[in-house]
Parts: structure tokens; C-alpha cells; sequence
């Protein structure tokens, strides 16, 4: 446990580890790359974790893909999609070259570091973002947060600094949704979402 320079973390840092060897998967447009992190360089901030000010970039992950399909695919109010949008996304496996220290944001973590859930839940991503930073800027050697679905808390979800060196992620297999249909139905089903099969004006 390692002290925070900030004074909102007063108990210092409850830390959860991410192991070396672990494959995490995120999803992504077929047309970019298994690693990064954004948003690129001179585009503002989109993500719930982003940086207020371009302080950092950040990678967003999870422990198992249906995790990624819901905090990626089925994140916005409406579970009717067009197979076509979905067909152009991939999900990627990266394995960790070396074990990661993320900051644990779900269960008992919230109440030790004094973040009530609305925090990191709400639309207004502000609050989140500021978060984000007073954590890059308290522990220094933090590779990023741990935090569970806002849309299936069964899931955790990573958001991983950009000081974590890409070579420390490495590709180990791909899915491209439309050549895995039915496994992208498996998917959609638990979750009550569905594809419009109308025609396309």
C-alpha cells in the first residue's frame, strides 16, 4: 500500500493486481490497431476515464469479452442495433508481459478510497475524469483503474494509464465480428438486445 500525495486518498492506495501472463480483451474498429490508447493525440476527451486536459491517455479493457461488448457495443440507452455497425468491430486478447497495479474502484474499494459509486457511474463524465487524474497524479507509479461495468457490474473493466509501455501488451488472438456471427448473438442475448433487420432506406 502506497501513500498518496493527495489529500482526497487519505488511507493511501487499496491496490488490485492485475497478473503478468493474464489476457485482458477490449474491442475495437476493425481498421485499428489491438493497442491503444486515446484519444489521439489533440482530440478532447470521450471516455468516462479520459484526461481532462490530455494529462494522459488511457486504454480501456476487460477481464472477459462480454464485459468489453457491453461497456463497448451496448453502451448507449437503445439494445436495437444494425448488425452492419457491429459487423465492422473486433475484439482483441492482450497479454500482459508483466503484472499490473491498478487501483481497485468496486467493492470494499470505494468506501477505502472515499468514491461513492455515482462518481464513476454517471453520465456527466466530468467527475469521473477528474478522478482519474487526481489518481495518475497521486501514486505515480499507478498503471491504472479497476472498476466494474456501469452496465453489468458482474464485469470488471480496466482503464490503464498510457505510462503502462505498449510492449507490455501483447496480441495474442482476434475476432472479427462478421466472420463470428453467432457468437456476437451470444452476446446480445443476455443482455435483451436485438438487430434491426429492416431494410436500409
Amino acid at each position: 500500500m502506497a501513500a498518496g500525495s493527495s489529500s482526497r486518498f487519505t488511507k493511501g492506495l487499496l491496490e488490485f493486481e492485475i497478473p503478468g501472463g493474464r489476457e485482458l480483451v477490449r474491442i475495437h474498429w476493425q481498421t485499428n490497431g489491438a493497442v491503444f490508447f486515446g484519444p489521439k493525440q489533440g482530440a478532447p476527451p470521450a471516455n468516462r476515464f479520459d484526461a481532462p486536459d490530455g494529462e494522459y491517455r488511457i486504454l480501456y479493457a476487460a477481464e472477459q469479452l462480454p464485459g468489453a461488448y457491453v461497456e463497448t457495443v451496448l453502451r448507449h440507452p437503445s439494445r436495437v442495433l444494425r448488425r452492419e455497425q457491429v459487423d465492422q468491430r473486433a475484439a482483441s486478447y492482450l497479454q500482459l508481459q508483466r503484472s499490473l497495479r491498478v487501483a481497485k474502484l468496486m467493492d470494499e474499494g470505494l468506501q477505502w478510497h472515499g468514491v461513492h459509486v455515482g462518481e464513476i457511474s454517471v453520465d456527466d463524465y466530468a467527475v469521473s475524469r477528474a478522478l482519474a487524474l487526481d489518481f495518475h497524479t497521486a501514486f505515480p507509479s499507478l498503471d491504472g483503474l479497476a472498476y466494474r461495468s456501469r452496465y453489468d457490474n458482474s464485469q470488471i473493466c480496466f482503464a490503464l494509464f498510457d505510462r503502462v509501455d505498449p510492449a507490455a501488451l501483447v496480441p495474442t488472438g482476434r475476432l472479427d465480428f462478421n466472420t463470428v456471427p453467432a457468437l456476437v448473438d451470444n452476446l446480445m442475448r443476455p443482455y435483451g438486445a436485438v438487430f434491426d433487420t429492416s431494410p436500409i432506406p
